[in-house]
């Protein structure tokens, strides 16, 4: 019962029905007490929100300052020799293009060199020197030496570039999130969130379920300092549900989509607007962009059928029936518009968006740090993409994606300029 209570938009790697589906206005800077108040009114900005610079980008701008960007699939990688992926939980690549795969249920990383030839197999589900208990993805330092931290063990593992076990480093704090394209940005620190339930005083209308806290933590490059940053703050959207007693978040329900930047920074969305933050680690924030006349998808009959699937794989449980009954009965009208979030540290933004044209992971627009929209590339139609497990760098996407048949891989898409 437990298990089915936690389900929601924020824990689930959904993989949709797949369809196919003028010159951005310069930077304008807003009086502070503007800027603040329209900030404050999304429930994820910190009241001391700074002037920035405002990017009001439409979609007929796309591909009218740059090149038009296509995407090539031109690997596709579906696991060791003699073997296949299990969750393919994490994607990275070093500088040699090599590509790492953190798969979850085996707890290995499995490397490939850039024309998808494996390399080798590092860690392994255990305790011992180089193994790992929950894995929390590949980070590849300068050097390429690999950085694996661990949501179990209070330790780094760290392997040098031809995967060689060099040794472990005590890390200071429990759980954390997958590692992102910035988990190590260029000065050598370690970067990752701390998502929390922070205590709040229980009534009528909120308890210490509503709120999220997601704070980075920054650890510096010798280890020996950590840093709590200043956090985002989301409000999710729960709904009550008499079978149980209980509140939980909704189905298709907003989320805080994040990404750690490569230059000291954060990017944040909540995804029910295609509204996107760049803010300092300081906490200031400096950009804001967004994409105008982007219409959300309705949730319809597919939607519905795959809350059905979910609680039909669990019969046993008596309350199943009517537990499913209060999540259809809580679902929103529309579903979020942004579906992914992430930058390649070599001065883009991507987004993933979802809307009543596009699909989830069928498009991806691609932003420059500053703001300006630059266009919407097409994802391959063979390509099933899942959006929250992304890696980019200033030459191709790597993407954990899945067959018809339900068999992870992971694709590697060449931009084309």
């Amino acid at each position: 019962m437990l298990t089915l209570t936690g389900f929601s938009s924020d824990n689930r790697s959904r993989f949709p029905t797949w369809r196919r589906p003028a010159l951005p206005q310069p930077a304008r800077h807003l009086p502070c007490a503007i800027t603040a108040a329209a900030l404050l009114a999304t429930g994820a900005v910190p009241a001391d929100a700074r002037a920035q610079a405002v990017v009001e980008n439409t979609l007929a701008s796309g591909w009218t300052t740059t090149p038009e960007w296509t995407l090539e699939e031109d690997l596709r990688i579906w696991g060791p020799p003699d073997g296949y992926l299990g969750d393919v939980d994490a994607v990275a690549a070093d500088s040699r293009g090599n590509i790492y795969i953190l798969d979850g249920t085996s707890q290995e990383i499995q490397v490939f060199d850039a024309e998808g030839g494996h390399l080798r197999t590092l860690g392994g589900r255990g305790q011992g020197p180089g193994e790992f208990r929950e894995a929390l993805g590949p980070a590849i330092a300068l050097g390429d030496t690999l950085w694996v931290a661990d949501g179990l063990a209070p330790r780094y593992s760290i392997f040098a570039p031809d995967g060689t076990f060099i040794r472990t480093r005590v890390r200071r704090m429990a759980s954390g999130m997958l590692t992102e394209r910035c988990t190590i940005p260029p000065d050598g620190s370690y970067m990752e969130w701390w998502t929390r339930l922070p205590r709040v005083e229980r009534s009528e209308d909120m308890d210490n379920n509503d709120l999220r806290h997601h704070h980075p933590i920054r650890v510096s490059a010798d280890g020996g300092k950590q840093d709590t940053l200043p956090y985002l703050e989301f409000t999710r959207q729960l709904a009550d549900l008499p079978s149980v007693g209980s509140r939980r978040p909704v189905w298709f329900g907003p989320t805080l989509q994040r990404a750690l930047g490569c230059r000291d920074d954060v990017w944040f969305a909540p995804s029910n607007e295609y509204r996107v933050y760049r803010r300092t680690l300081a906490g200031d924030t400096t950009v804001v962009f967004t994409l105008e006349g982007v219409r959300p998808a309705a949730v319809d009959e597919d939607d519905r059928d795959e809350v059905r699937a979910t609680f039909e794989r669990y019969p046993e449980l008596a309350s199943a029936s009517a537990l499913m009954a209060d999540h259809l009965r809580a679902l929103p009208e529309n579903k979020p518009v942004i579906a992914g979030l992430f930058v390649d540290g070599a001065g883009h933004v991507f987004v993933v968006p979802e809307t009543s044209r596009v699909d989830a992971g069928t498009a991806i627009d691609v932003f420059r740090e500053d703001g300006v929209f630059l266009g919407r590339a097409a994802v391959p139609e063979a390509v099933r993409v899942n959006p929250g497990r992304a890696y980019a760098t200033g030459d191709y996407l790597l993407f954990a994606g899945e067959s018809d048949a339900g068999e992870p891989y992971v694709t590697r898409l060449r931009i084309r300029r």
